[in-house]
This record gives structure tokens, C-alpha cells and sequence, in this order.
């Protein structure tokens, strides 16, 4: 009994399409380089297209102050400041000088948010105004009471 045993055929780079290869480029190929932005990985990327990018237009975010009264534990409260960061105000420096004029804790929580504790909504317009002339009546506003 005479079997036929078949040879392993190892095929070409070039006829092989599971490879990658392509049967019309000459091998080895040639890779272009270039000296900055045209790099990805270490290929030459020829003009992708695209519109590059884009230059994000800066949000006007209303100038506003808005102070709110928000309630703790039982009859204690804490006073919510927000907005001096539109008119440029360092809040770092605004959460110091709130802190020594009430003589309380205060600390800056958030991107444009000031927490003083203790109930100082009445006091803190007129502050605000002495301190920082920039910030005109008009542009600040009393929320009262509001749940965090």
C-alpha cells in the first residue's frame, strides 16, 4: 500500500494575500522618513487630510456673584460664594481674607466655589463691594436658602 504523502507548500510573499504583501511592489521596500510632524510610529504618513486643529473659542460665562445660604446640621449653616473667579479674583486669596474678617473656617472646593462656615449672607455683599470694587451691586446675587 502506497500512500502519497503531500509536501508543505510554502508560499510566495507575493501571491500569499493573507500576509499583507502586494504581488505589483518590488521588495524590500523603501520607507521614506521625514525630520518632524510627519511621523507616526516610524512611517512616513503622506498628507493625511484633515483640518489639523481646531482653536476652541473661550466660553463668556456671565459675570455674576451668587451667594447662598446652605444648611448643616440643626440650626448651622455654611455660606456658598460663587463667581469671583469671572471677575478674576484669586479665590485663594478671597477664601483667606473671608476667613480672617468672619473669623471662621473657610475653604475653596471647587473650579469658582468658596465655602465660609457660618451664616454670613447678609455681611458678605458688603464685603465683596469694599474689597473688590470691580464687583458692582448689580452683579451679585442672593439665592437665600438652598438644599447642597
Amino acid at each position: 500500500m502506497a500512500t502519497d504523502v503531500a509536501e508543505p507548500v510554502v508560499p510566495d510573499c507575493r501571491g500569499d494575500g493573507r500576509s499583507g504583501a502586494r504581488p505589483d511592489s518590488d521588495y524590500p521596500l523603501r520607507v521614506l522618513y521625514c525630520g518632524g510632524k510627519c511621523w507616526k510610529g516610524s512611517l512616513f504618513i503622506a498628507n493625511r487630510g484633515g483640518r489639523g486643529q481646531i482653536k476652541q473659542k473661550k466660553k463668556t460665562v456671565p459675570q455674576k456673584v451668587t451667594i447662598a445660604k446652605i444648611p448643616r446640621a440643626k440650626k448651622k449653616y455654611v455660606t456658598r460664594v460663587c463667581g469671583l473667579a469671572t471677575f478674576e479674583i484669586d479665590l485663594k486669596e478671597a477664601q483667606r481674607f473671608f476667613a480672617q474678617k468672619f473669623s471662621c473656617g473657610a475653604s475653596v472646593t471647587g473650579e469658582d466655589e468658596i465655602i465660609i462656615q457660618g451664616d454670613f449672607t447678609d455681611d458678605i455683599i458688603d464685603v465683596i463691594q469694599e474689597k473688590w470694587p470691580e464687583v458692582d451691586d448689580d452683579s451679585i446675587e442672593d439665592l437665600g436658602e438652598v438644599k447642597k
